[in-house]
């Protein structure tokens, strides 16, 4: 066989093996998602499996000359009650990513600590940037940072989904230095009540991939689109060839999702907050006037576009739709380019709104309605309360409106086009403006005053949202 062959033979090697994690990874997921993943618990030392498990790791890193370390807090044992197969994947997916994200001659860097009945599983790794506006949502399913780099986006969605199962939690950051994955596992605590202990299986079960399933998942994947700005539009119908046949116009341009029932229907609307929903009216357990009302009285959901479908033409059942806060209403039979056109103007709406508020109008004149305006004052008079904390986060914040970290992400992007984090900057800058005006404060005074940790950081922030440097405006307004 000639060099050419066997390296083609290699390079086909190569692949197959990269399809078949692949695959296993989505059948993973699927099982996640339909509450079919088994957990097989056992006293684990976590530091000894890390090491163990880097062992896979050192070609790729010799190849690309990575300086690696790991670091653990001494005189702790890291003993943990978890499920090694489990905890193995999120480790090398989280290692895998720094590796194929770090620039060559770059650092990788493993920490492992122990703190409040907790153990903090820190990656981090030099030259790779993580947009403040993509922290959030790195962890979805088939999202990817940019296009970038090519990957399925469905590492880091399993990740976090382990994690959870570990009764844990994950989140990533960027600074100056490079990016940082950060993993929180209890020592003690009982895993995730969804995730039940069960008898053990077999690798053979547990990766057991029929032609027909294999099959089945990639053409899930293709009907997914994986664009972060693609709009996404929820379909409750108890009838599954109208959920069919509205996800078959509708999914050339949106990402759809589907639901059989209004209970179902609302659990979908609260955890993956779409852009619009479009909803039967006659359904079992909970119709479509009243999963409407419950939509609109929820926070996370007050402001999503609701569309009604009904075969009934009655006056009476369209003014109960509209009281429960229906924004359009659509008789049985439907046509198809009519539903598709009135979700693109509801869509293109909620853009102007977001345009109008982006530029430069305040947060109260951009909420929709009561619900949502009290949404905005409670929003903002938290980042006022605790401004000047420079820890102030994505997840204490939504703690504190009530809402999961991603709830509260996407109600404000959709609100305004900005997420969490861009809009506390510009409160902070704003305020910061009030106070160079009005105070004879220094610079640096003024960027602690206002939560910036870093004054140079904030005199960057500054001169990209007002145009020039602090220290210049005080020199155009304070001379004496």
């Amino acid at each position: 066989m000639s060099e050419s062959s066997k390296k083609l033979l290699e390079l086909i090697k190569k692949n197959v093996h990269i399809l078949l994690r692949l695959i296993n990874q989505i059948l993973d997921f699927r099982k996640v998602e339909n509450g079919r993943m088994k957990m097989q618990f056992s006293t684990i030392n976590l530091l000894d499996e890390i090491k163990n498990w880097n062992d896979a790791f050192r070609m790729a890193l010799l190849k690309k000359h990575l300086k690696f370390s790991i670091e653990a807090e001494p005189d702790t044992d890291f003993q943990l009650t978890a499920d090694e197969e489990k905890m193995e994947c999120i480790y090398f997916n989280l290692l895998s990513n720094a590796i194929k994200y770090t620039p060559e001659n770059g650092e990788i860097a493993i920490r492992l600590t122990a703190d409040n009945n907790q153990y903090t599983l820190t990656v981090f790794n030099s030259g790779s940037h993580i947009p403040e506006t993509d922290t959030e949502i790195i962890f979805e399913r088939f999202y990817q940072i940019n296009g970038h780099q090519a990957g399925t986006g469905i590492g880091l969605a399993l990740v976090r989904a382990f994690v959870e199962m570990h009764g844990g939690n994950i989140s990533a950051h960027s600074d100056h230095k490079g990016t940082y994955f950060i993993v929180n596992l209890p020592q003690n605590t009982l895993p995730n009540r969804n995730a039940t202990p069960m008898e053990h299986s077999s690798e053979e079960e547990n990766r057991e991939v029929s032609a027909e399933l294999i099959d089945a998942e990639l053409d899930n994947l293709s009907e997914e689109p994986i664009e972060a700005d693609t709009a996404t539009v929820l379909v409750i119908d108890d009838n599954a060839d109208i959920r069919t046949y509205i996800k078959s116009f509708l999914s050339k341009d949106y990402r759809v999702l589907l639901a059989d029932n209004g209970i179902n229907g609302l659990k979908m609307a609260m955890k993956y907050v779409p852009d619009v929903i479009i909803s039967d009216v006659m359904m079992p357990e909970m119709d479509g006037n009243e999963c409407c009302k419950r939509l609109k009285s929820e926070m996370q959901t007050s402001h999503i576009p609701v569309i009604l479908l009904t075969a009934c033409a009655l006056d009476e059942q369209r003014i109960e739709g509209y009281d429960g806060g229906a924004d359009s209403y659509i008789s049985k039979p439907f046509n198809s380019q009519l539903l598709t056109s009135r979700v693109r103007n509801l869509i293109s709406n909620r853009k102007l709104l977001r345009k109008f508020f982006s530029e430069g109008q305040t947060l109260e004149k951009v909420s929709a309605n009561a619900l949502d305006k009290d949404f905005v004052s409670k929003f903002k008079k938290l980042v006022e309360e605790h401004m000047k904390d420079s820890e102030l986060n994505v997840e204490e914040l939504g703690r504190d409106m009530g809402m999961s970290r991603v709830q509260l992400y996407r109600k404000l992007k959709s609100l305004t086009n900005y997420s969490p984090n861009e809009l506390l900057r510009q409160m902070r800058l704003k305020k910061a403006a009030s106070l160079l005006a009005s105070s004879e404060l220094s610079v640096a005074e003024i960027a602690y005053e206002v939560g910036f940790s870093s004054p140079s950081y904030f005199t960057k922030c500054y001169k990209e949202q007002f145009g020039e440097s602090p220290t210049d405006f005080l020199k155009r307004t304070r001379k004496c």
